[in-house]
């Protein structure tokens, strides 16, 4: 269709009317007569292909074939006919006062369906549960690992991996990813001849990597894979509520069981001393990609804004949304500190944080533990501490959890952790390390010259 027609097509319409398109599934799971579009207007519109032109009002569903779409979703659409694309196409639907326009061309999918946000398009995969956050008021503690740590009793656990065997005592049964990266772990094998093991995997999530438990009305979430070695965080609580809702996701969750994946060596664990504190608040428990605190707790920090991950890594379907909302917290005076663990991969991204006003980031490597793993975001009374990396992944394609814990004693608990960390105390300097070794070795072969002689 020609820009001519579109014209012709928007001086008919009645005025002062608006609409939208609201979803976008155009490659369908199975049969490709399911694919549909969804669009509102509140007079009377014109939506088009391209090829066909159909005459909608109020809320609308296009499908390809109202059969399919029936067999597929349980009610017939509105209207048949679409043929959409599936490497991305322009789509209109056209009314007085606007002409609404969509392409999915930044992420194409079988089985993606694309809808509109407050924010802009997001897209999820047909087979994506749709759990909701659920909050409670709770009693539970913190701990800061390394640490020791035991997991007691009888229930379930996800995880990424496992590697510890004596750090569960009962009677478990587990849900892992069944191809993390750098395969599964021997140790993990092996617990699982003594525990009843479900290994997931799926086309539409690239990993599953959340880790919590759940014993009865006991949750526990933490950002590590049950293994205590690394700057990590573990929030141990009671909730019915939430213990309800990963038992749920839980279950879910077994309909990906797949095979085992490839054994590839050993993942050495340790611990240590960890920090504590005890808590009562309120809470909520996010299961993603389902919905993800992370954008809005970041848009909503006031004061200061401290963020701790591994890495981050700022590529995204479209644009850059995580380094965006840094920037705009930054631009309403956010005091912002990033910190990451010491890898080569985080010099860019932390010259680039570094680059925008009140954003300060910074690579720690510290004695205390072997790598920062843990991801948490503090700021103005509340805490958030997820099981998803910094990355499109993590923030969009994985299956994780997270928990915001709403309470000023939480906060301050999570500041100081943050800050200790952040301190040149704590901080190894490659160089600083070198000379010092040279020194030791200096004054080691001073004295061996001097038993000598």
């Amino acid at each position: 269709m020609n820009w001519v027609s579109l014209f012709l097509i928007f001086l008919i319409i009645a005025p002062t009317t608006a609409c939208k398109i609201l979803e976008v599934y155009p490659n369908p799971y199975g049969d490709e007569g399911a694919e549909y579009v969804k669009v509102w207007c509140d007079g009377s519109c014109i939506f088009t292909d391209g090829e066909d032109n159909f005459t909608v009002t109020g809320t609308a569903y296009i499908a390809r074939n109202s059969t399919a779409f029936m067999e597929k979703f349980g009610f017939y659409p509105d209207f048949e006919g679409i043929k959409l694309s599936n490497s991305g196409e322009d789509i209109y639907l056209i009314c007085d006062n606007k002409t609404d326009r969509f392409n999915w061309k930044f992420y194409k999918d079988e089985g993606v369906i694309y809808y509109r946000t407050d924010r802009g398009w997001d897209f999820r995969y047909e087979d994506w549960s749709q759990f909701s956050p659920v909050r409670d008021y709770v009693r539970g503690s913190i701990i800061i690992t390394p640490a020791e740590y035991t997991l007691k009793g009888n229930g379930i656990v996800a995880s990424y991996f496992v590697v510890e065997e004596d750090n569960f005592k009962g009677d478990f049964e587990f849900i892992v990813d069944a191809s993390p990266v750098g395969g599964i772990p021997l140790e993990e094998y092996i617990l699982s001849k003594k525990y009843k093991f479900h290994f997931l995997s799926a086309n539409s999530y690239k990993n599953f990597h959340y880790k919590f438990a759940v014993i009865g009305d006991r949750v526990v979430i933490t950002t590590e894979n049950w293994k205590w070695d690394n700057r990590g965080v573990i929030v141990d609580f009671r909730s019915e509520k939430v213990a309800d809702l990963l038992r749920e996701v839980f279950y879910n969750d077994l309909k990906y069981e797949s095979e085992m994946g490839k054994v590839d060596g050993s993942k050495e664990s340790g611990n240590g001393r960890g920090k504590k504190i005890d808590f009562e608040a309120e809470i909520e428990v996010h299961v993603m990609p389902d919905s993800n605190p992370v954008f809005d707790f970041i848009e909503n920090s006031q004061d200061y804004l401290y963020i701790a991950a591994p890495y981050i890594n700022p590529e995204w379907f479209e644009g850059a949304p995580l380094i965006d909302a840094i920037e705009n917290a930054s631009k309403r005076g956010v005091e912002v500190k990033v910190m990451l663990n010491d890898y080569d991969r985080n010099l860019k991204v932390a010259e680039l944080l570094n680059s925008i006003p009140n954003v300060e980031a910074k690579m720690v490597k510290s004695a205390e533990f072997d790598e920062l793993h843990a991801k948490y975001f503090v700021s103005d009374g509340k805490v958030l501490i997820t099981t998803a990396n910094l990355n499109k992944y993590g923030l969009k394609l994985n299956r994780e959890i997270a928990v915001v814990i709403y309470d000023q004693k939480v906060e301050e608990f999570m500041k100081n952790v943050f800050l200790e960390d952040w301190e040149n105390k704590r901080e190894l300097n490659a160089v600083f390390s070198l000379i010092s070794l040279g020194f030791v070795v200096l004054i080691a072969l001073y004295f061996i010259r001097r038993i000598n002689k």
